[in-house]
């Protein structure tokens, strides 16, 4: 059972430096997904060698599209303590650089002290009837399998919140990890789409993730679905962000994050 880090083939190219291809498979009509984009530079710097925990951060700074072709991922150790390790990792093509990420790595520790305060929504399992499957119209988007609560039938454009709650796996029967996390942590209609019901694109700006789920909590979910339940803040002058929360069947909080996206109406 492949995971999703076995689809990202990256080959050492020089100390701290591997060399790849845009998978176009995950791509969009402007370049590649973000999320594949965040993918490819958390697995690069996993990959270095060293004894480290699993990771705790991964915040990305999109700086260019990614086009199809060569790529490189440069990383580079800032700082390895006992139990956390700190990284950079940047994706360049054609001599720009595309994206730059900072990545947090962290050994776990038994704890008598451990709670979750957020709550998981209250949605159908996946295979319930009723659920609405969903893919966006692009590539990387025939990648996913989504099902979603139908809205309700009254439901007007700009009379409720622009979330969206649904269930989520690859389509390819891959199994996850943290880097397919990362990617589903970039995936999400756009928040102004949710609130007004017209078809748009975003891109992302910036993105934080943040892994809360263990090895054993993730490595749990195999093929399965995820559940993804994502809520707009504010969205004004062109830009919105969100924050997302992804849950195991079983409850337990996977990974949450924030971004900052642009979008055209």
């Amino acid at each position: 059972m492949a995971s999703f880090a076995d689809l990202i083939q990256l080959q050492p190219g020089a100390e701290n430096l591997w060399a790849g291809e845009a998978d176009t498979d995950y791509s969009h009509p402007a370049g590649q997904f973000g999320g594949w984009t965040a993918a490819v530079l958390l697995k690069a710097a996993m990959m270095e060698a060293g004894e480290h925990g699993p990771p705790l951060s991964l915040t990305v700074m999109y700086t260019e599209a990614i086009g199809a072709g060569p790529i490189e991922v440069s990383t580079r150790p800032l700082r390895a303590g006992q139990r956390l390790q700190f990284w950079r990792a940047e994706i360049s093509q054609r001599g720009k650089v595309c994206a730059h990420a900072q990545i947090t790595f962290g050994a776990r520790r038994s704890s008598k002290t451990e709670f979750t305060d957020a709550e998981m929504y209250a949605s159908p399992p996946p295979e319930a009837e009723g659920l609405i499957s969903f893919s966006p119209p692009t590539k990387f988007g025939q990648k996913l399998d989504c099902r979603s609560l139908p809205r309700p039938e009254a439901w007007k454009p700009g009379e409720y919140p622009a979330r969206s709650v649904f269930w989520i796996r690859h389509n390819d029967g891959v199994a996850m990890d943290y880097p397919l996390l990362a990617m589903l942590a970039d995936f999400s209609p756009p928040r102004p789409m949710m609130k007004t019901g017209q078809f748009m694109f975003s891109s992302t700006v910036s993105m934080n993730i943040y892994f809360h789920g263990s090895p054993e909590e993730v490595a749990a979910v195999g093929v399965g679905h995820i559940l993804s339940d994502t809520a707009c803040r504010r969205c004004a002058g062109g830009y919105f962000d969100h924050e997302l929360k992804l849950w195991s069947r079983t409850g337990a909080l996977l990974a949450t994050s924030e971004q900052v996206a642009t979008y055209r109406e």
